[in-house]
């Protein structure tokens, strides 16, 4: 393969990877934290491998689980919505047409996990997330406290 081509295919494969994980752009109070907290996450979550990460965003596995830091407030929750709570983290659960979102309300920076139905039962992924969600967020609600 002539060197001009090599490096183009290189550039290609580069871009097709960085895009397999979502955008994420949490507000400049929370970008410092979001960096570490992806830094921390484990390589794989409920037996799905690491995918791709950014600065504020990780995925795993395929269909992807898809991590989001720095995300706001679901308008679905409500100070009486009903809380998952996983190793002392508290997860708002949203049913999605394929899956779940779980957002970390009360939590700072606020963090989302898109889990896909062919993950069940799908909080499982939150179990290994529940370490670095507790090293790296801090409780800023009372949502966020177990």
């Amino acid at each position: 393969m002539p060197r001009r081509a090599f490096v183009a295919a290189v550039l290609l494969l580069a871009g097709c990877s960085s895009a397999q994980v979502p955008a994420a752009d949490p507000p400049a109070s929370d970008q410092g934290a979001c960096r570490t907290l992806i830094q921390a996450l484990p390589l794989t979550i409920d037996g799905a491998e690491n995918t791709g990460r950014s600065d504020f965003a990780a995925a795993w596995g395929d269909p992807q689980i898809v991590l989001r830091c720095g995300v706001a407030t679901p308008a679905a929750y409500q100070p009486d919505s009903e809380m998952i709570v996983v190793n002392e983290v508290a997860w708002l659960p949203v049913e999605q047409d394929k899956g779940y979102i779980f957002t970390a309300v009360g939590r700072t920076p606020q963090v989302e996990v898109f889990v896909p139905d062919t993950h069940s039962p799908e909080v499982n992924p939150l179990v290994d997330l529940a370490g670095p969600m507790m090293a790296n967020t801090r409780v800023s609600g009372p949502a966020g406290a177990a």
